[in-house]
């Protein structure tokens, strides 16, 4: 399988080449970056990467846009069939090659665990559905279809990307596997997953869910609706 490794980055010279480090390059395919108005160095040391990378394609916004334009447009720009997202100051643990490895084809979408930066553990379950949006998920690229990730203040990022995804109620593998380390808590982070973090050793003080009001009624909404089809869904075969 041909595997697309994509990041937008924005002012990440502190990070950057340990990000690309950690992608193992014999399962990278290509590996997407686009750059997001950057005003420090990290258009110049994507370069000199580089040089003894030929899968990297650097992509240019020139001016700042946002996380989710750079995101939507790493996709467009994507020619393997499955897509890895990785954020630009988050890496890979060594155990993504054992991911990598059952990518075979078989799945739309095979997720994997995290753990984060203050130590706890974030888990992705069968039974999470709409749940834990974030880069817990090695994605086929032709299953992407119209899903979109969000560029709207308010909206969280991955989020609407993530609901558009399970929608479609995709095939998945849920390998078990930690295999990635999220750079968390961090400021102005977007992310919605501490909301549902399963924490291994719960902290003395867990941290405040950043996740919008608005977000937390959709996810609401969808969770009611689901579970109100599968009742129907139980009546209707009772009374045949």
């Amino acid at each position: 399988m041909k595997i697309s490794f994509l990041s937008p980055v924005y002012n990440s010279e502190e990070w950057i080449k340990t990000m690309l480090d950690s992608i193992p390059k014999e399962y990278a395919y290509e590996i997407i970056v686009c750059d997001d108005g950057s005003t420090d160095n990290t258009l110049q040391i994507l370069e000199e990467y580089k040089k003894g990378c030929p899968q990297l394609k650097i992509l240019i916004n020139g001016k700042n846009v946002g996380a989710g334009y750079s995101y939507n447009r790493c996709i467009a720009e994507s020619t393997g069939d499955y897509i890895a997202i990785i954020d630009s100051d988050d890496m890979y643990l060594p155990p993504i090659r054992d991911v990598l490895a059952q990518v075979d084809g078989s799945y739309d979408i095979y997720f994997y665990n995290m753990l984060t930066k203050n130590g706890s553990a974030l888990i992705k379950r069968e039974t999470d559905g709409y749940l834990w949006p974030g880069q817990f998920k090695i994605i086929r690229r032709n299953f992407i279809g119209n899903a979109k990730f969000a560029n709207t203040k308010g909206i969280s990022t991955d989020g609407k990307f993530h609901i558009a995804l399970i929608d479609k109620n995709p095939s998945c593998k849920y390998t078990n596997i930690f295999a990635y380390w999220y750079n968390y808590p961090r400021k102005n982070s977007q992310s919605e997953l501490n909301k549902y973090i399963m924490w291994g050793e719960k902290p003395k003080e867990p941290p405040r869910p950043m996740v919008s009001t608005k977000m937390q009624r959709r996810l609401q909404q969808i969770q009611r609706k689901r579970m109100k089809r599968r009742l129907q869904h139980m009546r209707r075969q009772r009374g045949s």
